[in-house]
């Protein structure tokens, strides 16, 4: 049987999910049980920095690509990532957050490392090496946002707020699809293929230390001292 491109891309970047993703101790202390509402928080939080992003960098992609489809393929998944920060916001005030000062916060280095990466990539680089970032974050929602739902709900304090990950472990299923289509389509271009494999892999690296983030930034002052809701 032909290995297909994403295929392709798939094994080449499935070392770098599983020493930097599949065994993180964000992910295993969800499932453990040992999770605090800080942490969580502070996830919310990073998420909500790099989704508020996600359609911007999109449509700069669409503009700054030479392709007809390709500008109709960045624009379709930037309007269907629109208004995702808004569930961050929703979830933290179902956890008693005012959202208003507490999202105030400079963006952990892993989401500030996406975001530029992703910029750079639509505007000085090459556009569809985005897709790249899209294979691993939307393969991230489909696989391991479903287990990390199902796991989340043994925290009484998050039984309410659960929002993005319930919407994102169920779109993903879907949008990934969109991705693999669109990563066969762009990897016809060799260089476009390492540029996107390279995104792949960088964003899960990049993905890793949003949790690194999100542990150590849910441990400290800026979290304990996070301003509630009346």
């Amino acid at each position: 049987m032909t290995t297909t491109a994403y295929e392709r891309a798939e094994a080449e970047t499935a070392p770098v999910l599983a020493e930097y993703i599949e065994k993180h101790p964000f992910i295993e202390c969800i499932l453990k049980g040992t999770l605090t509402e800080e942490v969580y928080a502070a996830y919310l939080r990073e998420t909500y920095h790099l989704v508020s992003q996600t359609p911007y960098f999109l449509a700069a992609a669409a503009s700054h690509s030479d392709s007809e489809w390709l500008q109709d393929w960045f624009l379709d998944l930037a309007r269907d990532e629109r208004h995702h920060n808004r569930l961050c916001v929703r979830d933290l005030k179902k956890l008693g957050i005012d959202p208003d000062g507490y999202l105030g916060a400079v963006p952990g280095l892993g989401t500030w490392t996406m975001v530029g990466q992703n910029h750079y990539l639509a505007r000085a680089a090459e556009p569809a090496g985005i897709i790249g970032f899209a294979a691993a974050t939307e393969g991230l929602g489909a696989t391991l946002a479903p287990k990390v739902a199902e796991a989340m709900r043994q925290y009484d304090f998050a039984k309410d707020a659960l929002s993005f990950l319930r919407v994102h472990s169920t779109e993903d299923q879907e949008h990934i699809e969109t991705v693999r289509k669109g990563f066969e389509r762009c990897a016809e271009s060799e260089e476009a293929y390492t540029v996107m494999v390279a995104a792949w892999k960088y964003t899960l690296r990049a993905y890793a230390q949003l949790f690194t983030d999100a542990l150590e930034r849910g441990g400290s002052d800026l979290a304990t001292a996070a301003p509630r809701i009346g």
